[in-house]
C-alpha cells in the first residue's frame, strides 16, 4: 500500500497507487521556483534540467518550492513522504529569478514551450502570475506576456500535453487568464471534508473543467500542494493506458461521477478510481 493512501483517500488516488508507481516513458513536466537536485528525496531519480541554468544549492537552508513540487510527484518510494508518480521520468524547468512564485507571463511562457518541446506528457503549474500595475478595467490582462502565455497553452494542445495549474491563494472569484484557459485543468485545495478553505480562488470556468484535491502532508499549503496531486493522477493514468489520448486522459480526470455538480464555482474533488474505470471502458 502506498504511504500516502490514507492521506489521500479522499481523491481514491489508491486505486492508482495500488496499481502502478508509473512508467519511465511517461514524462512529467514541471515548471515553478528553484529546485535542488541533491535532495535526498530526490537522490537517482530519473529527472531531467532544461532551459534556466540550476541554482547553486545552501545547504542549510530549508527545501525551496520548486523543490518541494518536485518531491511530490517524483521522491523516491523510501523517501519519508514518496513521490505520487516516482516511476515516471520528470523534467524540470526552472523559471529564471523566482524561488518562491508569482513568476511573470512571459517567462512562464518559454519555460513551459520547453517542456512541452522536449517530450512532457503532462505538465504541473504550481505558480501564480505577477500582476502588474496597471490601472483601469482591463487589468493585468493588458500584459503581452498573458497572450504569449495562452498561446503556448495551445501548443500544448496541440501537442497532446495536459496542463494542471494551482487556480489561487487569492480568495476571490474568476481567476488569472491562465487557469480560464478550456485546456488548463486548475485545481482547488480542499480540507479532509473535501471543503475548499475561504482562500481559494474560485469561478465559472473553474468549476466548469477544474478539479479539487487535497493537499500533501509537507511545508506546500494551498493549490500549490493540490495541483500535483491530479497531475500524478494524470501521469498513473497514462502508465496504465499508454495508448491514450490527451483528451481521453483529461476528460476521464475531470469528469465527476455527477456531472449536476459542474455549474458551481466550485470543482468537484478528484476521484481517480471513477477516472481509471471510465478509461478501462473507453480502452475495452
Amino acid at each position: 500500500m502506498h504511504p500516502l493512501t490514507g492521506v489521500l483517500d479522499p481523491a481514491h488516488l489508491s486505486a492508482l497507487t495500488a496499481r502502478t508507481e508509473g512508467r519511465p516513458d511517461v514524462v512529467v513536466g514541471v515548471v515553478d521556483g528553484a529546485v535542488d537536485p541533491g535532495h535526498p528525496d530526490l537522490a537517482l531519480q530519473p529527472i531531467r534540467f532544461v532551459g534556466a541554468p540550476i541554482p547553486g544549492r545552501d545547504p542549510d537552508a530549508p527545501p525551496g518550492h520548486g523543490t518541494l513540487v518536485v518531491s511530490s510527484l517524483a521522491a523516491r518510494p523510501t523517501a519519508p513522504t514518496p513521490g505520487i508518480c516516482p516511476g515516471c521520468s520528470f523534467v524540470v524547468r526552472p523559471v529564471p529569478g523566482v524561488d518562491v512564485p508569482p513568476a511573470a507571463p512571459v517567462d512562464l511562457a518559454y519555460a513551459l514551450a520547453d517542456v512541452v518541446t522536449v517530450g512532457a506528457r503532462v505538465v504541473n503549474l504550481s505558480l501564480a502570475l505577477q500582476r502588474l500595475p496597471i490601472a483601469g478595467p482591463a487589468g493585468p490582462a493588458d500584459d503581452p506576456g498573458i497572450g504569449m502565455l495562452l498561446d503556448t497553452v495551445e501548443l500544448a494542445r496541440r501537442h497532446g500535453v495536459v496542463v494542471v495549474a494551482a487556480a489561487g491563494n487569492d480568495g476571490e472569484l474568476g481567476g488569472p487568464p491562465l487557469v480560464r484557459h478550456p485546456w488548463v485543468i486548475p485545481v482547488v485545495a480542499c480540507d479532509d471534508e473535501g471543503r475548499p478553505p475561504p482562500t481559494s480562488t474560485l469561478g465559472r470556468a473553474i468549476g466548469r473543467h477544474g478539479l479539487t484535491a487535497p493537499v500533501l502532508p509537507h511545508e506546500l499549503s494551498g493549490t500549490s500542494a493540490a495541483a500535483p496531486v491530479v497531475t500524478g493522477a494524470v501521469a498513473l493514468l497514462w502508465s496504465l493506458f499508454p495508448g491514450a489520448s490527451a483528451e481521453a486522459v483529461r476528460d476521464a480526470v475531470t469528469r465527476p461521477r455527477s456531472p449536476a455538480r459542474r455549474p458551481s464555482v466550485v470543482p468537484p474533488l478528484l476521484d481517480a478510481a471513477y477516472a481509471y474505470e471510465v478509461l478501462r471502458d473507453v480502452s475495452a
